[in-house]
């Protein structure tokens, strides 16, 4: 029997999963961010540029020389998907995603899931209109309401908000807003039971905001 278009794309797909997974297994590599040279030729694989990954990595972690596909589940549909090398590379190098960020949605779930978010009413979703709002202020020659704004979501209780207010700064530049980064990095916690307090997320996004502006 003839078989759909359909069927075939869902065949093709699982086979390149099917593929990666076993290429994963043969060559042992249960993070396959870690760096391989010898492996950076294998079939299927994008070198990665770590000189850009470091400017917009602040991550003690180690960055990978290649990317190799990664099969995941989608978290709304549960389909089986495949993450390709070039599409990492696009993401963490062009985009520039965070390293340790992953894909999670297959692409119908995320064209649907813009799609709620386009459609949906005013207010319904706030953190994305305040952080959009922040960085179109970054463009622009800061004026006294935008300097208040910036204030006001570093008081935010979404940390991800204040990340972006910290961003805003460095892009304004000028003494003060370079003066108030080095304070958030001086402040920085080390280890312990504040490891992951927002003081040290605060330092690192200043230590990101100053790196880009160098």
């Amino acid at each position: 029997m003839k078989k759909s278009n359909k069927q075939r794309r869902a065949e093709i797909k699982a086979r390149r999963v099917e593929r990666t997974a076993a290429s994963a297994a043969r060559l042992r590599l249960p993070d396959v961010r870690l760096p391989q040279p010898a492996f950076a030729f294998a079939i299927g694989c994008e070198p990665a540029d770590r000189l850009v990954l470091q400017q917009y990595n602040n991550t003690y972690g180690l960055l990978p020389d290649f990317y190799v596909g990664r099969p995941f589940t989608c978290r709304d549909c549960g389909a089986e998907e495949l993450w390709t090398a070039k599409q990492q590379k696009w993401w963490y190098e062009v985009v520039h995603g965070h390293i340790d960020s992953r894909a999670v949605r297959c692409l119908a779930c995320r064209r649907a899931r813009r799609e709620r978010l386009l459609n949906a009413a005013p207010g319904a979703n706030l953190l994305r209109e305040q952080t959009g709002r922040l960085r179109a202020l970054g463009a622009v020659k800061p004026n006294a309401r935008a300097v208040a704004e910036v204030d006001a979501a570093l008081e935010s209780k979404w940390w991800s908000l204040r990340v972006v207010a910290i961003q805003t700064m460095g892009r304004w530049g000028g003494a003060e807003n370079l003066e108030r980064l080095n304070a958030f990095m001086a402040a920085r916690s080390e280890g312990g039971r504040r490891y992951f307090s927002w003081e040290r997320l605060a330092a690192d996004a200043a230590k990101s905001a100053l790196m880009r502006r160098e």
